[in-house]
């Protein structure tokens, strides 16, 4: 999806996306002008990221006492749920300035997350941008509906249920744009599920690098509730750091060996984009496990960290998978510091069996 008045690409080329709130703020703008007589087909906002962004107006037409603006999302190359969505903004005059949901936008049900709860899932930064964007228009009061249809579709694909955000999607966006690559949306929603956890009273956390491994560590971890687990994807970085903020006390970490291996490497960010498997870390590993000649010389030639498990555990290498989560918990503890204390645990692929954990295995009960 090209836009007319694209901002600069990144350092490696990929194309700058926009924010749902850099969208929700060019839509209100857009309304507000049509409420003065004018029929904008581009508008353009100023973006916390330093620069003036024009955007084009997919749909202006009137509605009731006010007019609804439309813009379609542009993510650029950034892979987002809501890219190509239509982001809507109803504005009418008030009797004083009002900020409401509408279809596809979630309303907050639980604490943590910045905003009161029963008030629409829009975060502070898009709340000022949008503000920002028709007081460049108008001083008049306004009220203003955001609006994304199929927003409660597209939410079940992201983290707002665990949350407390029901009902649809949150309008997100500190710069109003994304970076390519980036996965912003989904970082925030991490960094979010975190700081929820622990305005719920909960002290301990289970970040999870995917939906089968948290599937496994619920049921590793059954004292912890529903909201303890945190699918952190690939930022764990993020979430230590986030833990660390909030005063959450024990972070556990579980995984498959992929990206624990890359946590032992020394890797917060274990995206494939970050950097290869350390095939040569692991042969040390294995030698140092007691590996025998054929398993080593079969692990030579080994395309990926699974290859690797399964000929530890072929050999029966116990040792393998303790040295593994051992050190990958010491780079994760030098990391963040001595607070949140970090466990690793790791997994095996099909059955969810905890194959080691460091430092006290005895919390994980798989």
């Amino acid at each position: 999806m090209s836009h007319p008045y694209p901002p600069p690409r990144d350092k490696k080329g990929g194309r700058i996306g926009f924010t749902t709130g850099a969208n929700a703020a060019a839509a209100a703008k857009a309304a507000a002008l049509a409420l003065l007589g004018e029929r904008p087909e581009v508008v353009d906002i100023w973006l916390p990221a330093g620069w003036r962004q024009r955007f084009q107006v997919s749909r202006l037409e009137p509605k009731g006492d006010g007019f609804l603006a439309g813009l379609i999302k542009d993510a650029g190359d950034d892979p987002d749920v809501t890219h190509g969505a239509e982001i809507q903004a109803w504005v009418r005059f008030g009797s004083k300035d009002a900020l409401e949901g509408g279809e596809g936008v979630g309303v907050v049900t639980r604490p943590g997350l910045g905003l009161p709860i029963g008030e629409p899932a829009i975060n502070p930064v898009p709340r000022q941008m949008i503000w920002q964007a028709v007081r460049e228009v108008t001083e008049r009061p306004l009220r203003i509906v955001v609006s994304i249809p199929g927003g409660e579709e597209l939410a079940r694909k992201t983290l707002n249920p665990r949350l407390g955000v029901l009902g649809g999607l949150s309008v997100l966006g500190t710069t109003g744009v994304v970076k390519p690559y980036s996965t912003s949306a989904f970082r925030m929603s991490v960094v979010q599920a975190v700081g929820v956890a622990r305005a719920n009273g909960l002290l301990e956390i289970a970040a999870t690098t995917g939906g089968r491994s948290e599937r496994f560590a619920m049921r590793l971890l059954p004292h912890l509730p529903e909201l303890a687990f945190i699918e952190m994807g690939d930022f764990v970085g993020d979430v230590l750091k986030a833990a660390r903020k909030v005063g959450i006390e024990v972070v556990r970490i579980v995984g498959m060996i992929g990206k624990i291996s890359k946590m032992a490497d020394g890797k917060t960010m274990t995206h494939a984009a970050g950097g290869e498997v350390n095939r040569a870390l692991l042969m040390e590993l294995l030698r140092g496990a007691g590996a025998s000649p054929r398993a080593l010389k079969e692990a030579e030639g080994a395309p990926t960290a699974r290859r690797f498990l399964e000929i530890a555990l072929e050999e029966g290498l116990d040792r393998f998978f303790l040295d593994l989560v051992r050190l990958a918990q010491e780079r994760l503890q030098a990391y963040i510091g001595p607070r949140p204390f970090v466990s690793v645990a790791l997994t095996d692929f099909d059955e969810g069996r905890c194959l080691a954990a460091w430092p006290d295995r005895e919390a994980y009960r798989g």
